[in-house]
């Protein structure tokens, strides 16, 4: 009897745990395979697809850019969620929120980065995840919960948002906006730096020539390295990233794309909104002022600003420096002239003032503010789109680029917006008239277009809030400081 009892039980059991989907786990490569099926990425001209490895070619294209190993083991919930979120081209994203609080009781298990992830595939729309007591990072992930997965991000690549506020400081709040995912095929450029000298550079670019690699040399602050030029294949990042590590160099990797559907646009943004009551706007340069060109991080500490974002034009000029384009004035000293024609800023923080115009012979109230900035285009006007004709030229209104605006909300607060782009992995950036629909969005009332593109930038509580186009900080003439009072 107990022969017999066994003999139909144990099937019986094995066939019902089939069906539920524990017993049977998903291996990397099948998961990598559906995952890069539920993105919806066509890769039917590439090499793989003659046979039919599509893990291979997710893996190849950057799309997931872990270094993943024994494709026939069973994934597991952690690596799970960083491919989703890498897929997704939310990698960004995780690394800025990776000290956000989470409520899963073993987030602490998780690295750093993991723990960033499954905050944003928690709080995106759809969630890749959602809440629980525990996350079990280390659980395989079964067939059900795999299909679930698929189904998510299939939503997400077709229509994803995410949005978090943040309050770092007293009297600044943060909001953190993402829509979109990529479409297309990102080649990638890696910068290393931490060479001792020019020679031992030089050395290095010859060795890595030998090696397939076409490198730059490059130098900043009394450091050198080199920029790769454009790379097709991750996996030879991936090779790049372990020379730099085992030599124990810095690396920083960024991808050049251009979507392919232009009807699903990734972006970033973020918009800070700063209290008055707590805060003083203030332009702000290095110490040794804006002709010397410096980044905004040591703008912002050499000045104490709680926040910072870069402010208007300028010109460089050869050793460092430069020269602000337009009227500047600072604590009631004038230091560059205004241009004509051109938006501009001036307000008096000793009683609140600030006129956003157009500077002209006939327009001239900026003359009486203690602090005056100048860009454009204006904006907004009173709520609504502003109508100057600034003559700034048809490609720098209607392409998408990096931008920063700076404006005003109809409760006196003062607001710095970064739109991150020309990162098709991350975000496109966006054009004027769509910079404009984002302020007003946000019930902003007067707004002024600042300097963009790889000037765009944007530092909160000393935390670089955005990805700087160039891969790198900039170099600036002047910011927009928010010091406290």
């Amino acid at each position: 009897m107990i022969k017999k009892f066994r003999s139909v039980f144990v099937p019986a059991l094995f066939i019902l745990l089939l069906n539920s989907g524990i017993a049977h786990s998903v291996t990397r490569y099948e998961f990598l395979s559906n995952l890069l099926t539920a993105r919806g990425l066509d890769w039917s001209d590439s090499e793989e697809a003659q046979y039919n490895d599509g893990a291979g070619f997710i893996l190849k294209s950057g799309y997931v850019t872990d270094d993943v190993e024994r494709l026939n083991g069973n994934v597991t919930r952690r690596e799970v969620l960083r491919w989703c979120i890498q897929s997704l081209g939310l990698t960004f994203e995780a690394e800025l929120l990776s000290d956000y609080p989470l409520p899963f009781e073993d987030a602490k298990k998780l690295t750093e980065f993991e723990r960033g992830c499954l905050v944003v595939a928690s709080n995106m729309n759809p969630p890749i995840f959602t809440y629980d007591e525990k996350f079990r990072g280390n659980d395989q992930l079964t067939q059900n919960e795999a299909r679930e997965i698929y189904n998510r991000i299939r939503s997400a690549s077709m229509n994803l948002t995410f949005d978090m506020v943040r309050n770092p400081v007293k009297g600044l709040r943060v909001f953190i906006h993402r829509e979109g995912v990529p479409t297309g095929y990102p080649s990638w450029r890696v910068l290393v730096t931490g060479l001792p000298s020019k020679a031992n550079a030089e050395e290095t670019k010859r060795i890595l020539k030998t090696q397939g690699y076409d490198v730059n040399v490059t130098s900043s602050g009394g450091s050198y390295g080199f920029r790769t030029q454009k790379i097709d294949d991750y996996n030879q990042v991936r090779r790049m990233l372990g020379y730099a590590k085992l030599r124990k160099l810095s690396a920083k990797v960024w991808p050049s794309m251009t979507n392919t559907n232009m009807r699903i646009v990734p972006r970033f943004w973020i918009m800070l909104v700063i209290d008055p009551s707590y805060w003083k706007i203030q332009p702000i340069a290095s110490y040794l002022g804006p002709n010397d060109l410096a980044p905004l991080s040591r703008i912002n500490s050499e000045n104490e600003a709680g926040a910072s974002i870069n402010a208007g034009f300028f010109a460089t000029q050869k050793g460092g420096r430069g020269y602000p384009i337009g009227a500047l004035k600072i604590s009631g000293r004038m230091i560059s002239e205004a241009y004509e024609n051109r938006g501009y800023l001036g307000w008096n923080n000793e009683d609140d003032e600030a006129v956003f115009a157009v500077a002209s012979e006939e327009a001239n109230s900026w003359v009486n503010m203690s602090n005056i900035i100048q860009a454009g285009p204006l904006l907004i006007e009173n709520g609504n789109p502003s109508m100057h004709d600034e003559n700034f030229n048809n490609t720098f209104t209607t392409a998408r680029h990096p931008r920063s605006a700076v404006g005003l909300t109809n409760e006196g607060k003062w607001v710095f917006l970064a739109v991150d782009g020309r990162n098709g992995m991350h975000s496109s950036g966006a054009t004027i008239s769509e910079l404009t629909d984002i302020m007003r969005a946000k019930n902003i009332i007067y707004a002024l277009n600042l300097d963009g593109g790889g000037s765009t930038e944007i530092i909160i509580n000393g935390k670089i809030y955005n990805m700087p186009s160039d891969g790198h900080e900039r170099n600036i003439s002047y910011a927009l400081g928010a010091i406290s009072r």
